[in-house]
This record gives C-alpha cells, sequence and structure tokens, in this order.
C-alpha cells in the first residue's frame, strides 16, 4: 500500500438491504388477520381463541374481537377502551418475526420482545390466530 490507499476489501461491507418486495407491513398482517378471522375460518378460531385481544405494535393498536361467532372481526385501534381480554405490546419488527416464524410468541414473551397483559391462557392460543393469518399472506410476502 502506497499513498494512503486501502486495499478494495479493506472498507466494511454492511448488511444486504432487505428486499422491500418481501416484507410485510403491519397493516398487511392486521388485514390477512381481518381475512382470517372472517367466516367458517373464524368460527373456529373463535371456538379456540374465545376472546378479545388488543395488539400494540410499534405506535399503531389493532382490535381482535374472537369473543363470540357472531363478532369475529380486526378493526385498527382499540375497540375496547383498555378492557381488552389480552393485551400484546411488540415492534413491528418483532410482529414480523413471529408472523415469519423466526420467533414463536412464547420465546418472544421469554426475551422481553413480547409484553402481555390479561389472561394467559388467550395467550397461548395466539400461535393459532397467527397460523391463520399466515396462510391468507401471499407467500411471497413470507
Amino acid at each position: 500500500m502506497t499513498g494512503g490507499t486501502y486495499p478494495r476489501d479493506h472498507h466494511p461491507r454492511s448488511a444486504p438491504a432487505p428486499d422491500v418486495a418481501t416484507m410485510t407491513s403491519t397493516a398487511e398482517v392486521f388485514a390477512a388477520m381481518k381475512e382470517a378471522v372472517a367466516g367458517e375460518g373464524g368460527q373456529a378460531l373463535q371456538r379456540k381463541f374465545k376472546g378479545t385481544a388488543t395488539f400494540a405494535v410499534g405506535e399503531k393498536l389493532y382490535s381482535l374481537d374472537l369473543s363470540s361467532p357472531s363478532s369475529c372481526d380486526v378493526i385498527e385501534g382499540d375497540a375496547f377502551d383498555g378492557k381488552a381480554d389480552l393485551v400484546l405490546t411488540c415492534s413491528e419488527e418483532v410482529m414480523g418475526k413471529m408472523i415469519r416464524k423466526e420467533v414463536q410468541p412464547q420465546q418472544a414473551f421469554m426475551k422481553g420482545m413480547l409484553k402481555i397483559k390479561g389472561k394467559m391462557n388467550l395467550a397461548m392460543k395466539l400461535t393459532a390466530v397467527l397460523e391463520a393469518t399466515r396462510k391468507k399472506l401471499p407467500s411471497s410476502k413470507m
């Protein structure tokens, strides 16, 4: 090396940028969840879940109502005025990891990545809701 030049390899390499086309937004996840809880699929989930949940993901709130067969729905905002059976708080990144199966909800909770308030028995049933949601997302988004 002469003249203060560096070999080509000297510069640190940054991680490759994520492929934006394959990333799933939080809005897309909850739109897929809304589709998953509609109709017969939602009634089957309702029989398993039997409750309400509010998801605080990043700066947004989403409400999941599986309290009765006629109420299966997901809406943006807190539909339960802070009185949901279960409140889940995580970052958008963690929600994406749970959807992509990079981390299970139980693991995220144990690692402090997911905060849970309310009925723990409903939290244990969250995997079924996420699995149904995954099936409604385009495979290119996974």
